[in-house]
């Protein structure tokens, strides 16, 4: 069969007046942290190599931003 050949199917899952078409899946809340933490951790140690006079203002800056989210 081709692909032209075969219907769309759309599964529909309703609960009382809500509708949703499919299901969406989404990552776990700890990949998402470990991910930000391994960007965060690899920016440290760029910026430490490359230019280590601005180290201290990152970590500031990262700090502010983790204290802003977290309020």
């Amino acid at each position: 069969m081709k692909k032209t050949d075969m219907p769309d199917i759309i599964i529909v899952n309703g609960d009382n007046n809500k509708v949703s078409f499919g299901e969406k899946t989404s990552l776990p809340r700890a990949i998402v942290i470990l991910a930000i933490s391994i960007v965060i951790a690899v920016a440290i140690l760029a910026i430490s190599l490359c230019c280590p006079e601005l180290l201290a203002d990152i970590v500031r800056w990262i700090i502010n931003i983790c204290k802003a989210i977290n309020s």
